[in-house]
């Protein structure tokens, strides 16, 4: 289960980032994670929940935000959505394709704040 070292990462990204902004506690988490990322977001959200318990996202809440793949075909230019993981362009049958999105897997934001009732800022990672 390679989400446990992710997560590991992650939350250190995390308190690097909440710390060098001087913020208080995280209280939000959203991370984009591509269709082809190969991350399993229920094992990552079970990392987030049994690693976070000592570190600054103790209280934060982990979103994940699937990103579908996409892809362009470099022979025509024509983008699309493959049906499963065939990368043949639906116009013209090329296999000459490029991959736009699918593949990322970031932090988009983590929002920090002292107080309950929401969150004073947002961190960019």
């Amino acid at each position: 289960m390679h989400e446990v070292s992710l997560m590991k990462n992650l939350l250190s990204i995390v308190d690097r980032t909440a710390f060098g902004e001087g913020a208080g506690p995280v209280r939000v988490v959203h991370l984009k994670i591509g269709e082809m990322a190969g991350v399993n977001a229920d094992a990552l959200r079970f990392a987030f929940e049994v690693m976070a318990k000592d570190s600054v996202a103790a209280d934060a809440v982990l979103e994940i935000e699937r990103v579908p793949l996409s892809i362009r075909c470099t022979a025509c230019g024509v983008e699309f959505r493959p049906g499963g993981f065939v990368f043949i362009c639906t116009a013209c049958g090329s296999s000459e394709i490029e991959i736009l999105t699918g593949r990322e897997m970031e932090v988009d934001y983590i929002l920090v704040g002292d107080d309950a009732g929401g969150a004073d800022g947002a961190a960019r990672e």
